[in-house]
């Protein structure tokens, strides 16, 4: 219990002191790890990537990467095995979001990774993270 409470609260320091993202290459260089470790089957690591840019509370970023493991596990049986990730695409929308697109590959099939980045003030935060099958859509 000491080690998970030890490793808990480096995390919690190591997010707290990731330095703030001040332009639009940041986001997207933020997003390619993310999309890196997932490419590499490693969810939970994208995850971890993103939470110190991420305003939302602990233990609800903590639970989608579990969520996103789980899944993870279940898709790989049918889309064979990982393969790594590519870049796709990035698309603003006025002063204050960009989403970076990234496919995650797999033997028989890719998904979709996403990062949408919203910018309140000087910084860059995530707003949303998500993955699907919906291929089709990287041609909209």
């Amino acid at each position: 219990m000491k080690k998970i409470v030890a490793v808990a609260s480096l995390l919690f320091a190591c997010s707290a002191s990731a330095a703030p993202i001040t332009d639009i290459a940041g986001t997207k260089a933020l997003c390619g790890k993310a999309a890196e470790a997932f490419g590499s089957g490693d969810p939970k690591a994208s995850i971890n990537l993103l939470k110190p840019h991420w305003p939302l509370p602990t233990e609800e970023i903590d639970n989608l990467a579990y969520q996103s493991e789980s899944q993870l596990k279940m898709v790989t049986s049918r889309f064979g095995k990982v393969l790594g990730s590519d870049y796709v695409s990035s698309k603003v929308a006025g002063n204050s979001f960009v989403q970076h697109i990234y496919i995650g590959k797999f033997e028989k099939h890719a998904v979709r990774f996403l990062c949408v980045f919203y910018k309140p003030k000087q910084e860059w935060i995530v707003n949303a993270v998500f993955w699907d099958d919906q291929t089709p859509l990287l041609f909209e």
